[in-house]
């Protein structure tokens, strides 16, 4: 169903600029920087091209493909998709005035209040995602400002938690503290989202406690997380990350109890049952 969902919204019947806005969250799922960033470059050209000839024009939509979102929705997320795209690649100067762009949109002439509420909700990523890189940055000070922040936003604290752990993986900081908070209770919670945005949030984040259990020498944890993360990720073609944590787990293997090694086999045995996923991985792993 997932892949149908995909198809669809990228089919000739949607407009350029949600089919690229559904092109960057399949590059964010696959960890695939370098399309995500060209992907973001081209959603920002059209968009303000669109803006300008409406700027000109009048309202000229009823000559196109119906938007799912307010235009200026697409201005804003082009700009947020190559500040996410610079994090993760940890340039984070470039990040941080590719935020700015998003935190001032209301320099643009958007007079109905679907387009004010869209501007009002990318200020509020613009500080979230200015926290994040802070922290990635190697701010430990930001820590508790960011964490009070995204308690204040239920929709934050999945992302928000996996930009925490990041920064703890990178800069070998010391969190039980904050995870304390939400883990492991809220962990059910995460699990049970069925969109495809939030599940892959979730998965990114068994990923990251995967590695800070790793270093801490948390064995039990650690494979715990990895089998939770495996048992999903297989079915949602995310292959680059599997490759990584199916490495991670190799590193701890010897440590697995009985239960944890043939819950391993299980999935293992799951994926060389299905000959889609076995094509598709052979298909995608060649790439690599």
């Amino acid at each position: 169903m997932e892949e149908i969902g995909e198809i669809f919204l990228l089919s000739d019947k949607n407009h350029v600029l949600d089919k690229a806005f559904e092109l960057f969250r399949i590059c964010y799922k696959q960890n695939d920087w370098m399309e995500a960033k060209r992907i973001s470059a081209h959603m920002r050209v059209v968009a303000e091209n669109q803006y300008k000839s409406q700027q000109k024009w009048g309202d000229i939509s009823h000559l196109q493909l119906p938007l799912k979102r307010p235009l200026i929705f697409y201005i804003g997320y082009s700009h947020l998709a190559e500040s996410i795209v610079y994090q993760k690649q940890g340039l984070y100067n470039e990040a941080k005035s590719s935020i700015e762009h998003y935190a001032t949109l209301e320099q643009y002439d958007v007079s109905d209040e679907e387009g004010q509420e869209e501007i009002r909700r990318f200020k509020t990523f613009a500080k979230a995602n200015s926290y994040a890189v802070d922290l990635l940055s190697g701010n430990f000070e930001v820590l508790e400002k960011y964490h009070q922040f995204i308690q204040s936003d239920d929709e934050e604290i999945l992302p928000g938690l996996i930009t925490i752990l990041e920064a703890a993986n990178q800069n070998n900081w010391n969190i039980d503290h904050v995870l304390k908070t939400h883990i492991p209770h809220e962990l059910e919670t995460f699990a049970s989202y069925e969109d495809i945005g939030n599940r892959v949030y979730y998965i990114k984040l068994l990923n990251q406690l995967a590695i800070y259990s790793l270093n801490k020498k948390s064995y039990q944890d650690t494979i715990n997380y990895i089998l939770d993360y495996l048992s999903i990720a297989v079915n949602m073609d995310v292959y680059r990350e599997i490759i990584t944590v199916t490495a991670m787990y190799e590193k701890v293997r010897k440590l697995a109890t009985t239960e944890q090694q043939l819950r391993y086999e299980n999935i293992i045995k799951g994926v060389l049952t299905n000959e889609k996923s076995i094509d598709g991985f052979v298909l995608n792993t060649s790439a690599l």
